[in-house]
């Protein structure tokens, strides 16, 4: 796997489909946690779906999400799988610094393989356990470069959207971009099944057991949890910087970087249109763009604590003012705004949440 090839690809999938991937993430992300989890098997097997549909060139729809829910049984296991995973390494976070360390190699490799596994699942039709099998051998075909790739992914998609002060919602598609890529590439490779040695698994099993009952020491007494912030940023600096081939320096008030032919970053770039209003009350949180911060493809993210219908008639008004075409439509509480002018068109997108409105504004031009 050429992590830098995969890494650009993943942002030109982004761009070219971001409305659609946005959907897709916030209808399945919305869904998932009002089920409690119950359906994110079949709405991440969903996502894959449409994710190798778009990475083919095919046309692909954000309701293809909705196209697994008949593998609900299998991936509701998978999902168990990853949560009793999750729940050990959550215990032994609880231990300082190695706690850290744990949670670190454990983060990113359960991911991979929640995904490869739902993958496999939904897209070759496996029984559960064949499937963790399956993307079990994947893994430790190359395990330190598909680490490292996980990590990235998981930095730039969502971890790291916190880190750089970006909302989350508008960097998970490219993490679904760059997790299909990962089971396109892997699901159709030769590999030679992972056998361990009977007294490696004990020794393992171990280690893991006494981590555990450590970390539940440590959770009890109120120790542990309190990874040095500074830490994980130089980490997060030192991580795409060698993955990009540039000086990287993620700080608490955000950072812009450049990678390949795309932009990411804190707030707004000096070049963005006057054309496009920006809310008055709302804070800019993030903006991906191309290089040195081209609009064609860019997307920006606010925040504010207005309600969605006060915010959804200022751009309605304000785009039509300064000369744009509008059409608006409603999914439930979920608002958009398309317009265009001349060779450009855009995109609001409003979200209520529980602490206001998140705005999302996309622009592209032919």
């Amino acid at each position: 796997m050429n992590i830098g090839k995969n890494i650009q690809q993943s942002f030109d999938l982004y761009l070219k489909n971001f409305m659609t991937l946005f959907l897709a993430c916030l209808i399945a992300g919305v869904l998932a946690v009002i089920t409690l989890g119950i359906l994110a098997g079949p709405l991440a097997g969903g996502l894959l779906t449409l994710g190798l549909k778009l990475s083919r060139g095919e046309k692909g729809q954000f309701n293809e999400i909705f196209a697994h829910f008949n593998q609900l049984i299998p991936t509701l296991l998978v999902t168990l799988m990853l949560w009793a995973a999750m729940l050990i390494t959550w215990v032994i976070a609880a231990i300082p610094a190695v706690g850290w360390i744990v949670n670190l190699i454990a983060g990113p490799a359960l991911g991979l393989l929640y995904f490869l596994s739902i993958g496999f699942v939904v897209d070759q039709k496996m029984k559960p356990l064949e499937a963790f099998r399956r993307s079990i051998d994947c893994c430790t075909t190359e395990p330190l470069l598909l680490w490292l790739y996980a990590l990235l992914i998981g930095i730039l998609g969502g971890v790291g959207a916190v880190i750089l002060g970006i909302g989350v919602i508008l960097t998970m598609p490219f993490g679904v971009g760059g997790l299909t890529l990962a089971y396109q590439q892997l699901s159709t490779k030769e590999v030679v099944p992972f056998k361990p040695e009977k007294k490696m698994l004990q020794i393992a099993g171990i280690v893991a057991g006494v981590l555990f009952v450590a970390g539940l020491a440590f959770s009890v007494f109120g120790f542990g949890r309190h990874a040095s912030r500074n830490a994980g940023m130089g980490l997060a600096s030192k991580i795409i910087s060698g993955a990009t081939g540039r000086k990287v320096t993620v700080k608490d008030r955000g950072a812009r970087i450049q990678i390949g032919n795309m932009s990411v970053g804190a707030g707004l770039p000096d070049n963005f249109p006057k054309d496009v209003p920006v809310y008055p009350r709302a804070v800019a949180e993030g903006y991906i763009g191309g290089k040195n911060d081209s609009l064609s493809g860019s997307t920006a993210t606010f925040t504010s604590k207005d309600p969605v219908r006060e915010i959804f008639d200022y751009y309605v008004e304000n785009l039509e003012t300064r000369g744009w075409m509008v059409k608006t439509s409603e999914i439930g509480d979920l608002k958009m705004i398309n317009f265009q002018k001349d060779s450009r068109q855009g995109g609001v997108t409003l979200t209520p949440g529980d602490s206001g409105t998140s705005i999302l504004i996309g622009i592209t031009s032919e």
